[in-house]
Formats: structure tokens, sequence, C-alpha cells
């Protein structure tokens, strides 16, 4: 998979669970993917090592995944209009709001 893809599949993994890794783990992947930070600016701003950073990423990316293994959202969402995955994802941001 090429950069550009891979860096799109992350960004819409983020976006359906994001919500799910631990703050550290989405402070990181945040800084990596939406802000584009290297792993030594990374290391640096939050005060680790560069191979921790590549750790977190490597973890959460594999939590990530395996949450859409699980779970399957980006299947479900492929599979639906416009409207339809705009009712799904409310429903989804208003159970985790409500701590399901």
């Amino acid at each position: 998979m090429n950069d550009v893809k891979k860096v799109a599949k992350i960004n819409r993994l983020m976006d359906l669970y994001g919500s799910l890794l631990t703050k550290s783990q989405y402070d990181i992947m945040s800084d990596y993917y939406f802000c584009d930070l290297s792993l030594s600016e990374i290391s640096e701003f939050r005060k680790i090592s560069r191979t921790a950073v590549a750790d977190a990423l490597k973890k959460s990316t594999e939590k990530l995944e395996n949450f859409e293994k699980k779970l399957g959202l980006c299947r479900v969402f492929d599979s639906f209009d416009d409207e339809q995955s705009k009712a799904v994802i409310a429903k989804i941001e208003e159970r985790i709001k409500d701590g399901v």
C-alpha cells in the first residue's frame, strides 16, 4: 500500500475509532497523521524517545485495524449512501458520548 493510501486509511480509522485509543495514543497519532510531524519532532515535543513514538504509532495502528476487523464500520459505511452514513455516524457519536 502506498503512503497516500495508508494515510487515508489511518485517517478514516482515526475518525471512526480514534476515541477508543488512550489520550496519549490519540495525541501521538494525531501529531503524526494530522499534523504531519516527524518522529523526532513528536519525541522532542512530548519528551519521549523516538523509539517510544514509533512503538506508539505501531501499536495504535494495530489497535485501530483490530477495531475495524472486529467491528467493520468502514465496510458498513461503504455499503451506505451519504444520508444513511450520516445517520449512522450520528448514532455512533451519540452512543460514544453516552459512554457505550
